[in-house]
């Protein structure tokens, strides 16, 4: 419905090339990014981790990144490695970041 938050999903065809996924070098990452039997039964959908919204013309907007991961600047930035580049500074023996806006 319009206004409402929800993940970005995107329909895996692999007989069409514009809806194809081929995976990462990694099986079990690749795995995780796909959910199966979504909209019907048989069907694949690539998880892209990101959070949208619909405005009622049909737009759709970025909000935010599901899980670690905030954007700043149109990249995806991972708090999990600020944090451990900042306790590697001197004088911080540990550090918490997350993304606020």
């Amino acid at each position: 419905a319009a206004g409402e938050v929800g993940e970005l999903l995107g329909l895996i065809d692999n007989a069409d090339v514009t809806r194809r996924f081929d995976g990462y070098t990694d099986r079990a990452a690749t795995e995780k990014k796909i959910l199966r039997d979504v909209a019907a039964e048989g069907d694949l959908y690539f998880s892209t981790g990101d959070l949208v919204r619909q405005d009622a013309e049909g737009f759709v907007y970025f909000v935010d990144r599901i899980g670690d991961t905030f954007r700043w600047k149109g990249e995806n930035v991972s708090t999990a490695e600020v944090a451990e580049i900042l306790s590697a500074a001197p004088g911080v023996s540990e550090s918490t970041v997350y993304g606020v806006s």
